[in-house]
């Protein structure tokens, strides 16, 4: 395989960042202003994780597209990480969220619905109980708990330079050697924010 040409991927790369920068001025503006009081002006660091030198940031949604603040619409391939894999504001939903806020949302108590999610689950996925949680990470980490307790094993399986959640069991990477360290050891010195390197298979404690 012949060398690559580094220096033109490089320039042909700029070329495209200050078209995206171009078609993007609002979004940009926006990510200026987040700098202020979010770090990486972004509500979640993850969210730098941009193909771009910038995220775009999100008028509205529905269905399986979105539109930015620029007005470019596009097809929505993640849908919340499949928090929204029925689309984007389904009426049904917006009906039934609105309906229940207005009766309240931030109870530290149980109700009946909880209980007819529970069936639910157990008729679609055939579990006996289940436990629910706000976030991906508490999920991960109610997980984890779980396996150790029932395994009694000290040791945790992840991807390297993937999303596990913020679970500090999962924040670990592999440096240039191959070797096991707090997330962030396997980025190059010149790596540039938003590039992520392949997943390898890792372990740590």
């Amino acid at each position: 395989m012949p060398n690559l040409d580094r220096s033109r991927l490089e320039s042909l790369l700029r070329a495209e960042e200050q078209k995206f920068h171009a078609g993007h001025p609002k979004s940009y503006a926006l990510y200026q202003r987040a700098q202020a009081s979010m770090q990486g002006g972004v509500p979640m660091l993850w969210m730098i994780r941009w193909a771009g030198t910038f995220p775009v940031f999100v008028k509205e949604a529905k269905g399986a597209h979105f539109t930015d603040v620029d007005g470019r619409t596009y097809i929505d391939f993640c849908l919340g990480d499949t928090g929204a894999m029925t689309g984007h504001a389904p009426d049904a939903a917006v009906k039934a969220i609105a309906e229940q806020a207005a009766k309240g949302i931030t109870l530290m108590l149980p109700i009946e619905d909880a209980i007819w999610v529970g069936e639910e689950l157990q008729r679609r996925f055939g579990l006996e109980y289940w436990q629910f949680t706000l976030t991906a990470t508490d999920a991960n980490r109610f997980a984890l708990r779980m396996a150790r307790e029932i395994t009694r094993r000290k040791y945790v399986l992840v991807y390297n330079y993937c999303y596990h959640g913020s679970v500090d069991e999962s924040l670990a990477g592999l440096d240039q050697n191959g070797k096991t360290g707090p997330r962030g050891c396997g980025r190059r010195h010149n790596q540039r924010p938003g590039r992520r390197r392949d997943c390898y298979i890792e372990s740590r404690r």
